[in-house]
């Protein structure tokens, strides 16, 4: 064990042990160095493996600090690992809580916050978020807006109201796991559909509908997770005339659509009248500050707030108003931008001929996908040193900064 790692395992240990206490902080990098006796840039990395690890979080301006409460390898790893799919390298702040915190903190009816007046939201979240939508070119009606616990309760809300027990919904054969988590927890059979680099399609969409009706067809038509497609408008136009002919409803999830904020693509403005938005703002906000939301077409209100109350799906009035207050001062469209940035410059990282001969149909967000064969994966050499993680019949590749390279030793002699 080098002197790294073993730095690394003694704060670990001394973390998970409570010799650190949680809130406890730690010395900044160069006195840390200067205590070991390392060089800044060892303490620098042995920090960074305690941020990897969940047991320490750095806050620009006021230091390293050992959290209240690290989370260790076991059950919840795999919790964990699930989230991180739509973690993003950019979110929000912490400067950016203690001052929202600050701001409601300040207002004069701070107690109403202690109550659920509405489990969907009231009139001043409904006003935000429908500014926020029309900054997407989604003229969307206020009082058709409903908030959720995160965007698996919106998702799950949506298909409440739709589909019953045994009933049956589609997507595409490679979808959100979130959506194949929602239908299986509910009892909905869930039908795939074959997709190309365009997306779902049509044809296969309508053979199924031929022998078989469904309820609703999810579909994230922009900024495809895990695939990363953009459908193009005539195949958008498909899918809405398939919907109105067989009369099922459309769910298009908006989570992602920031990653290419000039698509014009979208299944609701072809079809208003049958298709359910959903999103999420936790890849913005962070994991543990759910909040999610949901559009329908005509929604009963009463009924919406009867299931959400009974199904534990309402999002807390404290959330909505720290969401209410970055939706109003910019800071959630500055996180947008900001990952959209992001998203372009991985992109423009790996386009290399090494990577587009792989024939991947992803064009916006943070994955690139590779189809692949049983047992055998594709060779890349590339720069960057992508976590590999297997899909289905491919291989989603998620693209981070990779960690500086170590000096290679010299060889001992023979």
């Amino acid at each position: 064990m080098n002197l790294y790692e073993r730095l690394t395992a003694e704060l670990a240990a001394a973390i998970r042990g409570g010799e650190l206490a949680g809130g406890s902080a730690l010395p900044p990098v160069r006195d840390f160095a200067r205590l070991r006796g390392i060089g800044p840039s060892t303490a620098a990395r042995v920090y960074a493996s305690l941020r990897q690890q969940g047991l320490v979080i750095g806050e620009v301006g006021r230091g390293t600090f050992v959290r209240e409460r690290p989370m260790d390898a076991g059950p919840l790893s795999a919790a964990a690992r699930y989230a991180s799919l739509g973690r993003s390298a950019v979110a929000l702040e912490a400067q950016d809580l203690r001052a929202a915190l600050k701001a409601v903190a300040a207002q004069p009816d701070l107690a109403q916050l202690t109550g659920q007046a509405s489990p969907l939201g009231r009139t001043s979240i409904q006003r935000a978020l429908a500014a926020h939508f029309a900054g997407m070119g989604l003229d969307v009606p206020p009082e058709r807006i409903c908030v959720a616990h995160g965007g698996q309760a919106a998702l799950r809300l949506a298909a409440l109201a739709i589909a019953q027990r045994g009933q049956r919904v589609a997507a595409d054969a490679i979808t959100y796991p979130g959506w194949k988590l929602v239908a299986g927890q509910l009892g909905l059979d869930l039908e795939p559909i074959a997709f190309d680099g365009d997306g779902p399609l049509p044809d296969e969409l309508e053979r199924l509908l031929r022998r078989r009706r469904i309820k609703a067809l999810y579909c994230m038509p922009v900024a495809h997770l895990p695939m990363g497609w953009i459908m193009p408008p005539q195949r958008c136009r498909a899918i809405a005339e398939l919907a109105r002919k067989h009369d099922f409803a459309l769910i298009e999830d908006l989570t992602y659509r920031h990653l290419a904020p000039r698509a014009s693509s979208g299944l609701y403005r072809l079809a208003p009248e049958r298709t359910w938005l959903v999103g999420s703002m936790s890849g913005l906000l962070g994991d543990g500050l759910r909040f999610g939301y949901l559009i329908g077409p005509d929604p009963n209100r009463r009924v919406l707030e009867g299931l959400a109350m009974s199904w534990g799906l309402a999002c807390a009035p404290l959330l909505i108003e720290l969401a209410r207050h970055w939706l109003e001062d910019g800071t959630v469209g500055a996180i947008q931008a900001r990952q959209a940035e992001h998203a372009r410059a991985l992109w423009q990282a790996v386009a290399r001929p090494e990577l587009q001969t792989l024939g991947s149909p992803a064009m916006a967000g943070r994955g690139l996908w590779v189809a692949g064969r049983p047992g055998r994966g594709p060779a890349i050499r590339a720069g960057a040193r992508p976590p590999w993680g297997r899909c289905g019949g491919g291989l989603r590749i998620r693209w981070r900064p990779a960690p500086p390279a170590r000096p290679r030793r010299p060889a001992r002699p023979a």
